[in-house]
């Protein structure tokens, strides 16, 4: 597959292709109206890291590394696995919160759990920062115009990131 391919196909997969897929599943419940079919695509596109073996190789392939690249970007696609795992556990015990706990969560409590998930994401961009800065330097100056595009532009951990707000 041409890398203009596989980008187009990380794209469809990236902008919720999975998420219309639960949509068009029979037996899926839901009350039909645009609102609730937006928030049921939103629901299966918004598990952060679903695709990012995915996403790696497509970095991988779009850098063309050199073999003495390959050891410090397998570091940071060790970092980005570790940041998915983190983000899908986080995201299932938001969920599962969410079904679980009482809507009369106070002001104070939710301020408390969004400064401790303040401070894990520092904590979890640091980390990140460390593996990708090494790999950043070791890369020619075609291969870092080809990183700025895709990892400046895409945020937090080599992809997209948007901070889930707490209600």
């Amino acid at each position: 597959m041409s890398a203009r391919n596989l980008l187009i196909a990380a794209s469809v997969i990236a902008t919720g292709f999975a998420g219309g897929l639960a949509l068009a599943q029979p037996g899926t419940a839901h009350s039909g109206t645009p609102a609730a079919q937006a928030h049921l695509q939103h629901a299966d596109r918004a598990v952060p890291g679903k695709f990012i073996e995915g996403r790696i190789a497509f970095l991988k392939t779009e850098l063309k590394l050199t073999a003495q690249q390959t050891p410090l970007f397998d570091k940071l696609a060790d970092e980005m696995r570790a940041g998915a795992k983190v983000m899908q556990e986080r995201h299932a015990q938001r969920q599962q919160a969410s079904a679980t706990t009482p809507a009369s969560t106070s002001a104070l409590e939710k301020l408390e759990q969004r400064s401790a998930a303040m401070k894990e994401m520092t904590a979890a961009q640091d980390r990140y920062l460390a593996a990708f800065r090494p790999f950043y330097q070791s890369l020619s100056p075609e291969q870092k115009q080809t990183a700025d595009e895709l990892f400046a532009k895409g945020g937090h951990m080599g992809g997209k990131h948007r901070m889930h707000q707490h209600h």
